[in-house]
Parts: C-alpha cells; structure tokens; sequence
C-alpha cells in the first residue's frame, strides 16, 4: 500500500479533479496570458503610452501659432464749438483694430513673427477740414529673435522635447521590465500552485497512513494485543494531520487566486470560479555550465532596470550641460521689419503696405547679466550633483544586478543538488518506516515510533517537493535575471 501512495507522488504534477470546470495550463500558457492581463504589465504599458503622447506634446512647442484678434473701440469727447469743430457739441470716433499672423519658436532657440495688422477710424467731424474720414492704416510687420549666449541653439531649446523623448523611452524600458518580473511571477505562481497541490497529496498520504495505523492499533485492542492509549494516540495524530490537511487545500486555493490574478483580465465573471490545473512536465534538475561572469554580460546588455538607469544618467547630463550653458550672460540678436499703408479704405491701405513703398526696419543686441549669477549658478550646482547622483546610482545597479546573477547560478546549481539530496531523503525515510511497521508487527516497536516515522517520511516528500518546484522557478530566473525572456531567448518589444 505505501509503494502504491509513493509511486503517485512522483508522477508529473496534476491537479487532483477539483469540483467544477478545470483548466489545464503549461508554463508557456501561463506566460503567454500574463503578458497580456498581468495588472502590473497592463499598468506599466499604459505609462508608456502616456509618456510617447509627452514626446508630440513637447514637439508642439515648435509648431506654427495662428493668431487674429478685433476690437471695436467709441470714443466721445466734448468740445468748444467753433469753426474748427464744425460747430459740434461733442466729437465721436469709432474705431476697429485687428491683427493676424503667425508666430513660431525655432529649435535654434529663437523665434519669429509675421502678421498684419489693420486700423480703421471714422469720426462725425467735417472731412473738408480734416482730410481721411474715414482713414484706414495697415502694416505688414516681422520680428526675429535669436539668442546668442543663454538660451540660444538648440542644446537649450530642443530640452524640454529631448526629456519628454528621455521620459519616453525610460517607461519603454519600465514596460519591458515589467513584463520580466510578471512573467518570473507567474512562473513563480504556476510552481507554487503545483507544489501546493503535490503537498495536498502528501498530507493526504501522511493522513491514510495514520488511519490505516489506527485502524491495527483499534484491532489490536479489542483483541487485547495493544493499549487504549495507543489507538488514542493514533487518533490524535489524525486529528493534527486533518488540520495539516485542511491547511494544505486552503494553500491551494490561495496559490490560485495569486495565479489568477496574473493571467485573467476577468471580463468573464467565470474566471473566480475556474480550477487551474499545473500539467507541465518538471524540468530535470540539471546543473548550469553557465558562468556568472558571462552571465552578467548579457544582463549589462538586456537588463531594461539598467537601461533605464541609463538614460536617467543621460537626462541629468542633459540638464548639467543646459545649466551650464545657462551661466553665459544673455545676448540676443533682435531684427524687426515693417510695411506701412494709409488709406481711405483697408484694401486701399493694404495695397499701398504689400507695395513697400513705406519701409522700416531695426537690428539690435539685447544684453542682460545679473550681478553675481547666484540664482545660474546654483542651478548649474545642483544639476551637476543630480549627474553624480544618476551616474552612482547606475554604477550600484550594475553592482547589485552582478550580486543577482551570481545569485541566481549559484541557486540553481545548489537546487539541482538539493533535488537529488532530498530524493534520496525520501527512500531512506520510506525504507525506514517500512522497517519500523515490520518491528511493529514483529512487537519491537510502539506506535509512537512508527507515527514519528510516517511524519518523517512526510517531512522528506514535502522537501523533494519543494526542491523541485524550487528548481524549476530557479531555472526560469536565471533567464529573467539576464533580462531575457522565460525560455532564455532575447525580448522584443
């Protein structure tokens, strides 16, 4: 009986028939759906998405500016009557100012304007005396802006664009990392629910054990070849390996639900009510030739924690050189241009301005330096100490991820051992109880020593267990560990 329980131990791991519908999964199937409705994927690619719409909205800050405006204006003012006022009690001008054009900021710092800008103006005095009535006035009129020293060129002026497209990547990389560690999670979660499984089967082994015992020692007693005390014994070790038991298949259901969480998006309220069942094959506990050193070579080259690190360290950079930039005094080249038509009426007055007839133009510099440069300064300090702190931040990654993959080979080589070790844990305990249940039938045992025995064997099997969903999680992880993917090939995103 005990060779029999011991043989269904060691076949690949199935879920004993739960009620209800039961879906089988493989690790690859477990992957796959954590990749797509893992919360924490799910939430770190819609970051992404947010920070990529950052990239257009900084780039908006050099797309053309249309702008137009129109006023109408009345203006009532009394007079003193006379020859010169037409006789009027009071002088009334209306007015109507409007202006159009374009403006644009320029990747070299600087900006321009174009626009038109028109006036028309009519009052109630006497035209014979006071020539245009109405008068109207257009202007065609530019400006250019470009500065020299601070702010100028486009190392200060494309900033904010080159951070959002830093902003832009570094989620990227958070998205990818995100869908390493879901996926080792899942990984995790898919074993921890196959060894919670295999435990409930040792508990009920350890269980059945117990009670075929109990049922000898109560056979025994009403013959009179054994003690009361004894098969209260036996019944008092069932009562605390029922409770084990008990333990064991609400582990189970716990380990499903971190499972589940992972692979469901639950649009279908059936999916609380699913069983999961772990089909896939144990890995053979193998030691890794992999060096660590090699290792870690790959992990510098995919880790997406440290890339992203990475381009923190390049962001700082870029905020140290525009501060220092920013120390220079400012000096901006200023170039305004104008055309100008007055008429009676506006499309009179804008054919005279298109004709330039009428010019003006200006070129100037604009210097500016504040006494003592204290507010740049101490911008430029505290950018350069952000470098420091991004570029040893980068550096401690690099060592913690080199304390990690020494980690996770060192693991998986200890695990492989440790499957084998508690394998062969297991026979001595199962050969030991078998000898003891012998010197038990032969009256040089108690029950006691047999049930300290069975709780051995119990201890040994949920070891091997252990050892081997551990193993299997460990081999994924020296994969993740490099940054790669479960299986070990090279993430695409």
């Amino acid at each position: 009986m005990l060779n029999t329980f011991l043989l269904l131990l060691v076949l690949p791991v199935l879920q004993q028939p739960p009620q209800g519908e039961v879906l089988p999964l493989r690790v690859e199937d477990v992957v796959r759906m954590a990749t797509t409705n893992a919360p924490a994927i799910k939430q770190a690619e819609l970051q992404a998405q947010a920070t990529a719409a950052g990239v257009l909205q900084a780039g908006g800050a050099y797309d053309y500016t249309m702008f137009a405006d129109t006023t109408y204006s009345l203006n009532e003012r009394p007079t003193s009557g006379g020859i010169f006022n037409s006789g009027l009690d009071a002088i009334r001008i209306r007015s109507w100012n409007a202006s159009q054009g374009l403006r644009k900021s320029l990747m070299s710092g600087g900006s321009f304007e174009i626009s038109v800008s028109e006036t028309y103006t009519e009052d109630n005095q006497n035209i014979s005396f006071f020539g245009f009535n109405p008068e109207s006035n257009v202007g065609l009129n530019f400006s250019f802006t470009q500065p020299l020293l601070r702010g100028g060129w486009s190392l200060t002026a494309t900033q904010a664009l080159r951070t959002a497209q830093f902003n832009s990547q570094a989620a990227s990389e958070g998205a990818r990392a995100a869908i390493v560690d879901a996926t080792q999670a899942a990984v995790d979660a898919y074993w921890n629910l196959a060894f919670s499984l295999e435990d409930v089967k040792v508990k009920e082994l350890s269980l059945r054990l117990a009670e075929e015992l109990r049922d000898q020692t109560q056979t025994k007693f009403e013959v009179g070849a054994a003690a009361e005390v004894e098969v209260v014994q036996t019944e008092a070790d069932i009562a605390l390996r029922t409770e084990a038991l008990l333990t064991a298949k609400n582990t189970v259901k716990q380990a499903e639900d971190v499972l589940r969480q992972m692979i469901f998006d639950f649009e279908d309220s059936q999916d609380w009510n699913l069983g999961l069942s772990p089909v896939s094959e144990l890995p053979p506990p193998v030691a890794t030739d992999i060096a660590w050193e090699v290792a870690y070579q790959v992990a510098l080259a995919h880790r997406a924690d440290l890339e992203r690190n990475r381009i923190h360290a390049e962001q700082k950079k870029l905020d140290w050189d525009v501060a220092r930039h920013s120390l220079r005094p400012k000096l901006d080249f200023v170039v305004t241009g104008s055309s100008a038509g007055v008429e009676g009426q506006i499309h009179e007055a804008f054919d005279v301005a298109r004709g330039f007839y009428y010019t003006g133009y200006s070129i100037g510099l604009n210097f500016e330096m504040p006494i003592g440069n204290h507010a740049y300064q101490g911008a430029e300090m505290a950018a350069r100490r952000s470098l420091d702190l991004a570029q040893r931040v980068l550096r401690d990654t690099e060592n913690a991820i080199a304390i990690e993959v020494r980690g996770a080979v060192r693991n998986l080589n200890y695990l492989s051992e440790r499957v084998a070790a508690t394998a062969l844990a297991s026979q001595v305990a199962e050969r030991q109880l078998e000898a003891e249940q012998r010197r038990l039938r032969e009256g040089a045992s108690t029950n006691f020593q047999v049930l300290q025995f069975q709780r051995d064997l119990e201890q040994a099997l949920t070891s091997e267990k252990n050892s081997r969903m551990e193993y299997a999680k460990a081999a994924v992880k020296l994969f993740t560990v490099q940054g790669l993917n479960w299986d070990g090939s090279v993430f695409e995103s």
